[in-house]
Parts: C-alpha cells; structure tokens; sequence
C-alpha cells in the first residue's frame, strides 16, 4: 500500500511539472524564445522546456561571495547549476565586490559600451564604468533564449517572465541599464565623439568613440636607468725616504692618495611609444558588441577586474513611436479671402507607418 502511494505521487508530480511547462509554452514563451533569439548575435544556450517553466520560481538566498565562487567552479561541470546558483544569489543591480577565503570577487550587471579582444567596458544603471579584462579562461554565454539564464542574468524572476513569456525586454532594459534610452543610445550611431578615461589597476586607459569607430590609446611611462662613466680613483705613489751614510736622515714628506668621488647614476623617466588601437564601435567580441545587456563576474587581482564569466543577451531597442503631424500645403497662388471662408488646401500625412 505505502509503495502504491509513493508511486502514486510521483506520477502526480509528474503531471504537475507537465503541466505547468506546457502552460508556461502555451501563454507564450515560445513565441518569445524565437523572437529573442532572432535579436541576439551568437550561438545561444538551450534548455528544456521543463527547467524553463521551473526557472522562474528562485528566490534569493545565497550570499554573493558564495553563490559567485560556487557559479565559477560548476561552470564547466554544468552551465544550468551555475544559472541556478546565481539566480538565487542575493540581488544585486550594479556592481559589487566581496572576498571568500583568500579570493576577491566581483561581478557587475549593466550594458556593454564596448567590446574589445582584450576587455570589455560595461557600464551599470547608476552610471557607474568598470573595465573588464578578457583572456583565454573567459566564457561567454548567450541567455536571450532561455528562462534560467535570464533570471540569472538579470536576477530577477519577474523580469526574466516578462522577457521569456511576453517578448517584453523593457524590465530587462531598466534593470540592467537604467532606462530604454541608454539602450537606444549606446544601439544608434554616437552623435558626436565620446571620450572616456578609465583606471585600471596601474593602468590608464583612454576610450574615444565615434559614429564609425572607436580608439583605444593606453601611455605607459616607465623609468629607465641612465648609467653615467664612474671616475677611476687616481692614487700617487708614496715616495719614501732613502738613508744617507751620515746620521741625519732627511725624510720627505709622504704624498696622500687623491680620490676622485664616483657619480651617482640618476633615473631619467623616457615615455615610451603610446599604444593605440582603433576598431569598429561595434565589433562584437565572442558574440558580445557594444549595447548589449550583460552580466559579468570574475576576480580582481591588483587592482585589475579579471571576466570569468559572461552573460548576455541583444536587447530590443525601444523606440517610442513618433506623434502624426499634420502639414498643410497650399496649391496655387493665394488669393483674397473672405472674412470667415477657410482656404483649399491639400494635406500631406507624415508619421508611423501602421
């Protein structure tokens, strides 16, 4: 009897999870999978349909350097337990760093300014800047077609819903960027050229972006050791006195020894060649460009920020539709009008296409 009801339950839990994966397929999410998938650049991440209805019920509570360590160690092992653990991870919205054990990490959610081979520059809803460095170690996930990357993207559920469900990347856009127009800003063409300065480390980095490109320069001054000829010590000889047969010796005087001091060398700091790299703005790098919204988690060794993991996913652009006006032109030449008789006129509609 006990073994008929345990199988009895289980088969019940069964039908549950069908039938909620099926109704979370039903009301939509497929149709929004495909939608952003078709926006995203990049191979993405696949689930199956049951994680998807199941991925949208985490709450936080895993602390962040917990959830962080643990994410970065499983990722090999398995990408959907580390989309889990961070999905529990306490919220966080912008930038956060915490030390577990002897290890510092760190992680940032926010919108690519832009991608490099070398790092990325993201910036978060506060407005706040980090460069992020890549190397051969970086992975890179894109999460715009499935629910549990997402939520761990965004972390948030509702958020993910919306995204997953509705086709509704607006939420996504505000929480990770701050607002629809960041997004629409950092995906138009830059009006006018922006120069950011970053520091990073020991190092300063100079970021200048154009409508058509962008120009990486990196000074570096490094002090150099300018040797200066040492004085070789110039010593006179001792003359000593040579006795005579009488009984009087008349000594002369011994001559001291002259030293000349040695030169000190001196540093002299000679810049080196500046380093300059221009690329597109919009180069993608491992499927990631600059206006996507992202999640980046790491370390940060010396100061410098270190990409251990990277979540991302294309957002729509939201752009609002533009209000119809009306113009009106006047066909012929204008006569006389009596008071109170209204010109004929044609009039040109200009506005959204329906």
């Amino acid at each position: 009897m006990i073994g008929r009801n345990r199988r009895g339950n289980r088969q019940a839990n069964m039908k549950a999870r069908i039938g909620i994966a099926t109704a979370v397929l039903v009301g939509g999410s497929a149709v929004g999978v495909a939608a952003v998938a078709a926006a995203s650049h990049g191979p993405a991440t696949t689930t199956t349909a049951q994680s998807e209805g199941f991925a949208l019920n985490f709450h936080h509570r895993i602390s962040e350097q917990v959830a962080l360590a643990s994410a970065l160690n499983t990722w090999g092992a398995s990408h959907q337990q580390s989309f889990t653990t961070l999905a529990q991870m306490q919220s966080m919205r912008t930038f956060t760093q915490v030390w577990h054990h002897r290890t510092q990490f760190a992680a940032q959610r926010g919108i690519v300014v832009l991608a490099t081979r070398h790092f990325l520059l993201v910036k978060s809803a506060n407005g706040a800047l980090h460069l992020w460095w890549l190397n051969g170690a970086t992975k890179f996930a894109n999460v715009g077609n499935t629910a549990m990357g997402m939520t761990a993207m965004t972390g948030s559920t509702t958020v993910a819903q919306a995204a997953m469900v509705a086709n509704n990347m607006q939420p996504a856009a505000v929480t990770m960027a701050g607002s629809t127009a960041v997004v629409n800003q950092m995906a138009a063409p830059v009006a006018k050229p922006t120069t950011v300065t970053v520091s990073t480390g020991n190092v300063t980095i100079t970021i200048t972006i154009t409508s058509t490109t962008a120009t990486v320069t990196q000074p570096v001054t490094t002090p150099t050791v300018v040797a200066t000829p040492t004085a070789t010590p110039t010593v006179t000889p001792t003359v000593a006195a040579t006795p005579t047969a009488t009984a009087t010796v008349s000594a002369t005087p011994t001559a001291k020894p002259t030293v000349t001091p040695t030169a000190t060398p001196t540093l002299v700091p000679v810049p080196t060649p500046t380093m300059t790299a221009t690329q597109s703005t919009f180069t993608a790098t491992r499927g990631i460009q600059r206006g996507d919204l992202v999640f980046v988690a790491g370390v940060r060794v010396h100061g410098f920020l270190i990409a251990k993991l990277v979540l991302f996913a294309a957002p729509t652009t939201v752009t609002p539709t533009p209000t119809p006006t009306v113009t009106s032109t006047v066909i012929g030449t204008p006569t006389a009008v009596p008071s109170g008789v209204q010109p004929t006129s044609t009039s040109s509609f200009t506005g959204a296409k329906s």
